[in-house]
């Protein structure tokens, strides 16, 4: 790393989240990657793309067609459960906070992840909020779990 970072922590929300991951998991620079936050993450891109289509009043026929155009033009992997990114390859300390109440990201998929490398993650549920919206439900209760997350990497 040219510029003096050796240790770095990764921050995203949502598809941001999920870049994250995969920058974890696949990039050159992994190496460095020695934590993750990740907020409301898009783990099972399918059921979010149904979502994103159906509230912007995609008839329901269409949905199957929607997810195949997505696919295609993403280069997303194929198959009813294809995640984005191997859990397997999760090996850094990860905060995940996300809702019960996400209609966008599934939270089964954050809790199956958690539930799968509990060794690395720390689930963090925050009820009653939309998407993304972790930080507006509960400021300081965000704040002090990142903080905490945080402070042992310094």
């Amino acid at each position: 790393m040219q510029h003096g970072a050796r240790r770095i922590v990764l921050h995203g929300w949502s598809s941001g989240a999920t870049m994250a991951l995969h920058a974890a998991a696949n990039s050159p620079l992994r190496d460095h990657v020695v934590g993750l936050v990740l907020d409301s993450p898009v783990l099972d891109w399918q059921r979010t793309v149904r979502a994103l289509a159906a509230c912007r009043g995609t008839p329901r026929v269409l949905l199957p067609l929607v997810v195949r155009a997505v696919q295609g033009r993403a280069g997303l992997p194929e198959g009813p459960h294809a995640p984005v990114v191997d859990p397997a390859k999760l090996a850094v300390p990860t905060l995940l906070v996300h809702g019960p109440d996400d209609t966008v990201a599934p939270w089964e998929s954050s809790r199956a992840l958690a539930a799968e490398r509990g060794a690395f993650v720390a689930l963090h549920p925050v009820p009653n909020a939309p998407h993304a919206a972790m930080w507006n439900a509960d400021p300081h209760a965000y704040e002090e779990k990142l903080r905490r997350f945080l402070t042992p990497f310094m």
